[in-house]
């Protein structure tokens, strides 16, 4: 049996307390590895979690080619990669070209958790009945040893699941391990509306005062300083159910004595989801005289077009003949963005019919998903260059780092 799918198995079987040992005792030892050298596919990896539960033992990757250290020192070159879009594609293809066969290396040499795909409730009987072999998987966690590190990066899927898993039974434990995950996963995995998966793990658990103290801690400036940073995080709080957090959130920037609190919440507040027409003060009739009018105003412009999204999304699921669709669907998709996702399921719900036509509509909007997809990552273009609305300074902490979670 696949090593991943151990602890699935015996979850499925009843969880016996001592088939549970014994499962997790041949888990622990695939997870140590002692003699399987640590993977690098050579490029940052983002892998769409998705895809690959969709399809078992399938992966569908995007990679990020590393910059070489001469040319990040070397700014004329930097600059003429950027301006070369021959060249780029040629990185980009040399890098999908040397991931894939380094991770293919890596399950030959025997990695075999490496990328594999695994659930959080596979490992709550573990943690039931053999914590103490759960102490051994983490070991080196609080201080991020080599060790640990190199179990992580041989196995990055179950650490996920394993972590979400703990928030069930040891919150402060689960929450510590998420903090030194954070720092240690070199791939990104991207969960639903296009957000990494540690991100809405944060979300996604019991509500506990560390989750708690972790959500708020997501805020801070030294994590999230991008205006994408502060979109991901609206996403993933809407998705999972925690958008009265959000607009907490809001309210308190909003009456902050700081001015760049101030602002921060008014573009958070452009990010909510679940937006209705008609918008206050997306199309102002007077003079926008200072920056703070004008940031209200792009905000409300945020709020206004996920609000045009979701009209036109039901105007197409309610249409009654083809060419009423057609125009509703085009409409849709010059207007969704990310948010979209997180409504688009529960308005098909709501509007199903057993009709052949409905049907055709719902193939139709899964045949163009990807063009969907590439429609809403086009709207956020940008995003990740501003910080409140402002063009940010690479070279001007906090900007300098990676801080992505």
């Amino acid at each position: 049996m696949a090593p991943w799918r151990l602890l699935e198995a015996v979850r499925l079987r009843g969880a016996d307390p001592n088939e549970v040992r014994l499962a997790a005792g041949i888990f622990g030892h695939v997870l140590a590895a002692e003699k399987i050298e640590e993977p690098d596919p050579g490029s940052i990896l983002w892998v769409d979690r998705i895809a690959a539960k969709s399809s078992p033992g399938l992966f569908s990757v995007e990679v990020a080619p590393r910059p070489r250290l001469e040319d990040a020192n070397d700014q004329v070159a930097a600059l003429n990669m950027a301006m070369d879009a021959d060249a780029q594609l040629k990185a980009r293809r040399r890098a999908v070209e040397t991931a894939v066969a380094r991770i293919n290396e890596a399950w030959k040499s025997g990695a075999s958790l490496y990328l594999a795909e695994m659930r959080a409730e596979d490992f709550e009987p573990v943690l039931q009945h053999a914590p103490d072999m759960v102490d051994l998987w983490i070991e080196g966690y609080s201080n991020i040893t080599a060790a640990f590190r190199r179990r992580v990066h041989l196995a990055e899927v179950a650490f996920l699941a394993l972590c979400e898993a703990m928030h069930n039974y040891d919150p402060i434990r689960g929450t510590q391990l998420w903090r030194s995950l954070r720092v240690t996963l070199t791939t990104r995995y991207i969960s639903a509306a296009g957000v990494q998966d540690l991100l809405h793990m944060v979300f996604r658990v019991p509500d506990s005062p560390e989750v708690i103290k972790l959500r708020d801690e997501l805020v801070w400036l030294e994590y999230c300083n991008s205006d994408q940073a502060l979109l991901d995080l609206a996403l993933a709080a809407s998705y999972n159910g925690k958008a009265d957090w959000l607009n907490a959130v809001i309210q308190a920037d909003r009456a902050s004595s700081f001015v760049w609190k101030r602002r921060r919440g008014a573009v958070l507040s452009g990010f909510t989801a679940n937006n209705r027409l008609p918008i206050a003060g997306a199309w102002p009739d007077g003079e926008i005289r200072t920056s703070y009018a004008d940031l209200d105003c792009k905000s409300a412009r945020f709020q206004w077009i996920v609000a045009c999204a979701r009209h036109w999304w039901r105007t197409y699921l309610a249409a009654r003949d083809p060419t009423e669709a057609y125009t509703a669907w085009i409409l849709f998709l010059r207007s969704a963005d990310r948010r979209a996702w997180i409504w688009m399921r529960e308005e098909v719900q709501g509007a199903k019919d057993a009709s052949d036509f409905f049907s055709l509509k719902l193939n139709h909007a899964e045949l163009n998903r990807s063009n969907l997809k590439r429609a809403m990552e086009k709207r956020g273009e940008n995003l990740d260059k501003n910080f409140l609305d402002r063009k940010i300074v690479d070279c001007v902490s906090p900007w300098g780092k990676d801080h992505s979670v």
